[in-house]
C-alpha cells in the first residue's frame, strides 16, 4: 500500500472519514448515472462511432460504481442496477466492434472487400435499430428511483459507524488484481490468444474500479492508471485484429487471394503489437497498488 501523501507535494493528506468517503461514494454513484443519462440522449440524437464509444464507456463507469454496492444493499438489489445497464454494454459493444471492423478493413485499400463490407454495414444497420430501441425502451424512471434510493441507502448511522468501507475497497482492489497477476506471465506466447483476452478484461476492470477509489478518495489520476490504460490499449487492438480475422474466416462471399491478403497483413500487425506488449510487459510490468 503507498503512503498517503500528496504526490507533488510530497506532504501527507488526510484520509477523509466515514460519513465523508460514504458520502463522495453516494456522489459518484448519481454522478455516473447522470452522465450515462445526458449521452443516452446524444446518442439517440446522434448515433455515430463516438457517441456510441462514450455511452459505452459511461455504462462500465456506472457499472464500476454500482458493483461495490453488494456489502451495502444486498447482491441481490445489487445485480437488479447492474443487469440493464450491463445488458447495454453488450449490446453498445457489438455495433462498436462493426465500426472498428468497418473502419479498419476500408483502411487496408485492398480491392475485393466489398462484399465483406457491405454485409457488414447491413449488419451493422440491425444492430444499430436494435440497440436504438434498447435505448428508447430503457426504463430510465425506475432505474432512477433505484440508484437515488442505493446512494441513500449508502450514508446511514450503520454504515458510518462501521468505518468498513475502505476495508471493503482494499479487499476488492486485491481481488480484481489477482486475474492480472496470474494472467501476466502467460501472455507474451504467441499461442495465448484467450489469455490476452482475459487480462483486457481484467486490466478494464481494474482500471475503472482504481478510476472510482481516485474520485472517491479526491485524488489526481495516478501512473497506475495511465500504465493500466496503455495495456487496455495495446491489448485492445490486439482482440480487436482476432475479431476481425474470424470475420474475414466467416465471409463467403470473398475471393480466397483477397481473404489470404488481409488476414496475413492481419498477422504481421499481429506480431509487431505482440513484441509490444513483450517489452511493455518487461519494463512496466503491473505491480499491485493501493492508493490512498
Amino acid at each position: 500500500m503507498s503512503p498517503n501523501r500528496n504526490r507533488h507535494s510530497g506532504e501527507s493528506c488526510p484520509l477523509p472519514g466515514s460519513r465523508q468517503l460514504l458520502e463522495a461514494y453516494a456522489g459518484c454513484l448519481t454522478a455516473r448515472w447522470d452522465g450515462l443519462l445526458q449521452l443516452r440522449y446524444r446518442t439517440l440524437n446522434c448515433f455515430d462511432v463516438e457517441h456510441i464509444h462514450d455511452l459505452r464507456v459511461a455504462s462500465r463507469r456506472l457499472r464500476g460504481a454500482i458493483e461495490q454496492l453488494a456489502p451495502f444493499v444486498g447482491a441481490e438489489r445489487m445485480d437488479r442496477l447492474r443487469r440493464p445497464i450491463r445488458r447495454l454494454t453488450r449490446e453498445l459493444g457489438r455495433v462498436r466492434n462493426l465500426d472498428e471492423a468497418l473502419l479498419y478493413l476500408s483502411q487496408t485499400g485492398l480491392d475485393g472487400l466489398e462484399p465483406l463490407l457491405k454485409s457488414l454495414e447491413q449488419q451493422r444497420k440491425q444492430e444499430a435499430a436494435q440497440t436504438r430501441r434498447s435505448l428508447e425502451l430503457l426504463d430510465c424512471m425506475k432505474l432512477e428511483r433505484r440508484i437515488r434510493a442505493a446512494a441513500a441507502a449508502l450514508v446511514t448511522p450503520d454504515n458510518v459507524a462501521s468505518q468498513g468501507l475502505l476495508a471493503l475497497l482494499s479487499e476488492r482492489n486485491l481481488t480484481l488484481y489477482r486475474p492480472i497477476h496470474a494472467l501476466l506471465p502467460l501472455v507474451a506466447a504467441p499461442e495465448m490468444v484467450e489469455e490476452r483476452h482475459a487480462l483486457r478484461i481484467a486490466v478494464k476492470k481494474w482500471r475503472y474500479f482504481n478510476e472510482l477509489l481516485h474520485d472517491l478518495l479526491k485524488r489526481p489520476q495516478s501512473d497506475l492508471l495511465e500504465l493500466l490504460r496503455q495495456y487496455q490499449t495495446l491489448l485492445g487492438d490486439m482482440n480487436d485484429r482476432v475479431v476481425i480475422a474470424a470475420l474475414l474466416r466467416e465471409a463467403v462471399d470473398l475471393a480466397e487471394t483477397v481473404r489470404e491478403t488481409a488476414l496475413g497483413g492481419i498477422a504481421r500487425e499481429q506480431r509487431k503489437l505482440l513484441k509490444k506488449l513483450s517489452a511493455l510487459l518487461d519494463e512496466k510490468p503491473i505491480l499491485y497498488h493501493f492508493e490512498l
